[in-house]
């Protein structure tokens, strides 16, 4: 008889045998969505959630056909770190404060001008229009941002996150902590900020994201789940607004404040346009008084330094079949 140590030899091997074939089948089945392997994760700091966040976006764009969006440096690291302090100007981002969300779109198309790209940036969510709120801090640059927030935002809906699949476009999650009354089928925010991530893909029950608000030494990178509301407002000054459409995340940590829940309340896309002249177009802005800011508990949890990444981008884009099998074995053998 065989013993038990040799049948423990022999069934880790069949394991390992089955993953093979199943690496193999996702290599040459067709594939669901493309994941935009090698997307930065960089660590924020402060309340610099949205430009961290969008430098990853920015930075694999870069990396993917569109050299000029990275700003030189005397390394890769400390060209993303220069990359991410143009998008702060940009979008006019406060260490103190966070991001003006109607600060976002215009920001992000201007930098994207600047270096020479066209592109549309669209943001589909909340109408932040509609909230009658004053500024908890006078921002001096507000009036530059009017020509962005006049316009209502298209609804937000999770089957638009599938293009994210397309190398040309790239989306920044916009989320908010809130608390859930079901007696009155209304949510509540938890606390006054907000939250921004990068999204590396998405799927109806599956969105695998870079949050920026991560040390150095731990990765940004979680999988979540979604769950699509189908009723409900959310309280907002002087607003209550209607959140069917949206959805709450859950999964892995994002720090959520006790007894909160974590709501997508929108999405920005950016569309690269490389055939076009190097102007830019705005669909509209995140709109609203309500700032961006960094982590739940509106404290550091980057690194002494503003951005580094933890998963350096790659030199070409992946297949999407070989994006799958990258995940798959992230699953069975990176835990």
């Amino acid at each position: 008889m065989l013993s038990d140590s040799i049948l423990v030899v022999m069934k880790l091997r069949y394991l390992h045998v089955l993953a093979a074939f199943a690496l193999a089948a996702l290599l040459l089945s067709p594939a669901r969505a493309e994941q935009k392997i090698g997307m930065p994760d960089l660590g924020q700091e402060e309340q610099t959630c949205l430009p961290t966040s969008t430098t990853n976006l920015i930075v694999w764009f870069g990396t993917h056909g569109y050299p000029k969006l990275i700003k030189p440096g005397d390394s890769a690291d400390d060209g993303y770190i220069h990359t991410l302090h143009a998008i702060m100007e940009k979008t006019n981002a406060r260490y103190d404060f966070g991001t003006r969300t109607d600060a976002i779109t215009g920001g992000i198309a201007e930098y994207i001008r600047d270096a020479g790209y066209a592109c549309d940036v669209e943001y589909r969510g909340l109408d932040w229009n509609k909230v009658k709120s004053p500024d908890l801090l006078k921002d001096p640059d507000a009036d530059k941002y009017k020509d962005f927030d006049s316009k209502t935002p298209e609804a937000f809906s999770q089957d638009w996150l599938s293009t994210n699949s397309d190398p040309t476009k790239g989306f920044i999650l916009l989320l908010a902590y809130v608390n859930f009354d079901e007696h009155t089928n209304s949510f509540s925010y938890a606390i006054n900020a907000g939250h921004a991530v990068t999204l590396v893909d998405s799927e109806p029950d599956t969105i695998l994201i870079h949050d920026p608000a991560h040390y150095d030494s731990m990765p940004g990178r979680k999988i979540l789940t979604p769950n699509l509301l189908t009723g409900g407002v959310l309280h907002l000054p002087g607003y209550n607004a209607p959140v069917s459409g949206l959805m709450l995340l859950s999964g892995t940590d994002l720090e959520t404040p006790p007894d909160a829940t974590v709501m997508l309340t929108g999405a920005v896309c950016v569309t690269m346009q490389p055939d076009q002249p190097a102007v830019a177009h705005v669909t509209t802005s995140a709109g609203g008084p309500n700032a961006v800011g960094g982590t739940p508990t509106g404290t550091a949890t980057a690194s002494s330094s503003p951005a580094t990444p933890s998963a350096p981008a790659s030199a070409a884009p992946a297949s999407s079949n070989q994006s799958w099998a990258m995940w798959l074995f992230d699953l069975l053998f990176k835990k």
